[in-house]
């Protein structure tokens, strides 16, 4: 078994990496940018990666004997469910690429620290907003230091948020999960950043989210964000959530079971079809 040190600590470290990470995307905001096409269709800039040295400086510094799993930069051997026995952290120094180049708010910078495969802590900013949100297994969930619950039965027609992602094959079949969302009674909003989006639900603002196609650093901090503030966490079909299938439905309680439904039970990708 793992002894880890104070958990206050780690979670302290989290949001200076986090923080670290969001002041170099606000520095750099509206320069000119470098922008690459990686693997999936999905774009890549100088920021992302410049912000990403920024937060894993710190968690190296603070955290030397941990496995990192960080989207532009994955070591093998090492994984959200204790692939090598580490601790590990979970990266994702820029989720919402894409809203971040066209000047849009809803972008991310999202740590969760995963210990023999149960998420301990996360931390998730949003720079725009000056926002932080923040939760430790077993103590709830903060969005700047005040208490989050989900949403309670919603009033008139149930949120939820979803996304599109850039791969064509993933992209292509995303299009029915948005005509089951409509034709079962929901609205939709794509906040264009998974992070956001759990983060919404973890403060009531959507009834739920779900999303295939998506990576571990998409998932893991938001998942215990949702979870911490009540809500509930499941794969798609209603299954385990496992962070490496690349799917994910959270929603309050009083939404899930019908998200589930809406969604259908199982992603419409075929097994090896995933970016």
């Amino acid at each position: 078994m793992t002894t880890l040190p104070d958990t206050g600590a780690l979670a302290a470290t989290a949001a200076y990496a986090a923080s670290e990470a969001a002041d170099e995307l606000l520095r750099r905001r509206g320069t000119r940018r470098e922008v690459r096409i990686k693997a999936g269709d999905a774009p890549v800039s100088d920021a992302d990666l410049a912000a990403e040295r920024r937060a894993l400086a710190v968690l190296r510094g603070r955290t030397p004997g941990f496995g990192i799993v960080s989207e532009e930069s994955v070591p093998a051997g090492t994984g959200p469910e204790g692939g090598d026995g580490r601790p590990t952290w979970i990266v994702d120094p820029l989720d919402g690429t894409t809203n971040y180049l066209r000047g849009l708010p809803d972008y991310a910078v999202a740590v969760a620290l995963v210990v023999a495969g149960s998420t301990q802590l996360a931390v998730i900013r949003l720079p725009e907003y000056g926002t932080e949100f923040r939760a430790v297994a077993g103590a709830g969930a903060f969005r700047d230091g005040v208490p989050l619950r989900v949403a309670a039965a919603p009033p008139g027609r149930p949120l939820a948020g979803t996304g599109f992602g850039t791969d064509g094959v993933v992209r292509e079949r995303q299009r029915s999960v948005a005509d089951r969302l409509l034709g079962a009674g929901f609205e939709i909003r794509e906040p264009g950043s998974a992070s956001t989006g759990l983060c919404r639900v973890a403060c009531g603002s959507y009834d739920g989210y779900l999303e295939f196609g998506v990576g571990v650093w998409d998932t893991v901090p938001g998942a215990l964000l949702v979870r911490e503030a009540g809500g509930v966490v499941t794969g798609w079909g209603g299954g385990a959530f496992t962070p490496r299938h690349g799917h994910v439905v959270a929603a309050s309680p009083a939404v899930h079971g019908r998200l589930v439904e809406a969604g259908g039970a199982r992603p419409p990708v075929a097994p090896g079809e995933r970016a």
